[in-house]
């Protein structure tokens, strides 16, 4: 079974899962309430297949992902990744195992009815020398970055949620720095066992008038194993792009657990 018919089989199993119910925390819109604690554990794979050249770029990551309620409608949020190194599975670029990188941030919900709103400011950094083993030009001591992101969507009396994403990010160490900007379009709906969300993810960069840019179709499903914990699926394939005379294909694949506390 390849990608695609992986996503679109568990997508099709999820939508008879039945109406909407229970509290929804799967989705991005979600913030947990005052005192509440998300933890959302994943591990993924990326791998991009070239044209014309017997290459792969493989990547084997591990997540963990917590997010505190201050209040009902502000969290801060903490996240620490570590990119793998084995054989058969990623091209062994890095100088170990332990690859870790980290970011921590703020989010706020305000909603009006049925509009939903939510923006959010994250920080993000890994050591380069300690990933590659090396200092050079391109290998620094620490790589930081600054993430925005705004979402808005509008919730239906069916459990569904059509909603879109903006995000921009870039290194604050470069003078010259290149801006990194992603628009998501899509929906996320609620079930009585089970979340779906899908959409279309456009990722581009402009830097001296240039535009490069790539389209991919994301999605991910989720089945809630108890009231407050809930086990799924998650991925995204490249459609088409700036890159496209260089990559053959290109996808990610994971599975992710999340927990209410």
């Amino acid at each position: 079974m390849n990608f695609k018919t992986m996503l679109l089989t568990t997508a099709a199993a999820t939508l008879i899962a039945g109406a909407a119910s229970a509290k929804d925390f799967t989705g991005s819109l979600f913030l947990p309430a005052k005192g509440e604690v998300l933890s959302n554990t994943s591990v993924f794979y990326e791998r991009t297949n070239l044209k014309d050249v017997d290459y792969a770029w493989e990547d084997l990551f591990a997540k963990e992902h917590l997010t505190y309620g201050v209040t009902d409608n502000f969290s801060v949020y903490g996240a620490i990744a570590n990119a793998f190194d084995f054989e058969g599975l990623t091209n062994r670029a890095y100088n170990n195992e332990i690859n870790l990188d980290y970011e921590v941030g703020v989010k706020y919900n305000w909603s009006n009815g049925r509009l939903l709103t939510q923006v959010g400011l994250g920080y993000y950094t890994y050591d380069e020398a300690s990933w590659y083993g090396h200092k050079d030009a391109w290998n620094d001591d620490w790589y930081k970055a600054l993430k925005f992101e705004a979402q808005v969507g509008y919730a239906m009396d069916n459990g569904l949620t059509p909603y879109a994403m903006f995000t921009a990010d870039g290194d604050i160490d470069e003078s010259d720095r290149d801006i990194y900007y992603t628009v998501f379009a899509g929906f996320h709906k609620t079930f009585d066992k089970a979340a779906f969300d899908a959409g279309i993810r456009y990722e581009f960069e402009t830097d001296d008038g240039s535009n490069t840019n790539e389209w991919y179709v994301q999605a991910e499903a989720n089945y809630f194993v108890k009231d407050n914990v809930a086990v799924g699926v998650f991925g995204d394939y490249y459609l088409d792009g700036t890159s496209d005379k260089y990559i053959d294909y290109d996808y990610t694949a994971g599975v992710n657990l999340k927990v209410l506390f």
